[in-house]
């Protein structure tokens, strides 16, 4: 693999950057991360403050200066100048060469393709630049519109985590996805989920 500068990277594409998260965007990671869907669906705690907000910011940065564990893009739209989401390769693992994927959009953008449009181009880097061989990703058996999403992107379903998370006072299973390289079909994906 070769080497790359963690805290440079920057993906583009029609309507997005990925990049390394700033400081000042913990203001807008706020503000979308007030609808408690988000929360609902995804680890994320709410109600989120601002100082939830530095707090990851400063996090994901520590993590790119130290051995690569996990990396944190910001989803800034181009158009509205702000990040509108997180999209992120977690628990890299180089020598067995899998990771983690995770992600979380503004629900003003839900249904907009921008989630998917995120995540082909972090794929893309993932299995091309880290040089991976399979992405893995768990979602709450609860939750259709996130399991869907994954199995549009090329998921498949492994299986299950039973009684897996202990969330608001009861234990909840967590579905199970997988997708190797060779099942990642870049510009297909493209063709068929990004809108103009």
């Amino acid at each position: 693999m070769e080497n790359i500068d963690y805290n440079k990277i920057k993906l583009e594409t029609k309507h997005l950057i990925l990049r390394s998260l700033k400081k000042s965007d913990a203001l807008s990671i706020t503000k979308y991360l007030q609808e408690k869907a988000i929360s609902e669906n995804t680890l994320i705690p709410y109600p989120y403050s601002l100082e939830d907000g530095y707090s990851f910011v400063k996090k994901s940065r520590a993590n790119k200066k130290k051995l690569l564990f996990n990396l944190e893009f910001g989803v800034y739209h181009k158009e509205l100048k702000e990040v509108i989401g997180v999209v992120s390769l977690m628990k890299i693992d180089l020598k067995n060469k899998n990771c983690e994927s995770g992600s979380w959009i503004g629900k003003p953008f839900w249904g907009s393709g921008l989630i998917h449009e995120a995540k082909i181009e972090m794929y893309r880097f993932a299995f091309e630049k880290l040089k991976l061989r399979k992405i893995y990703s768990k979602v709450f058996t609860y939750n259709p519109r996130s399991f869907k999403h994954l199995e549009k992107l090329g998921f498949v379903r492994q299986g299950i985590y039973r009684k897996h998370l202990f969330r608001k006072g009861k234990f909840i299973d967590e579905y199970y996805y997988e997708m190797l390289k060779e099942e990642f079909k870049y510009k297909d994906l493209k063709k068929k989920l990004l809108k103009n």
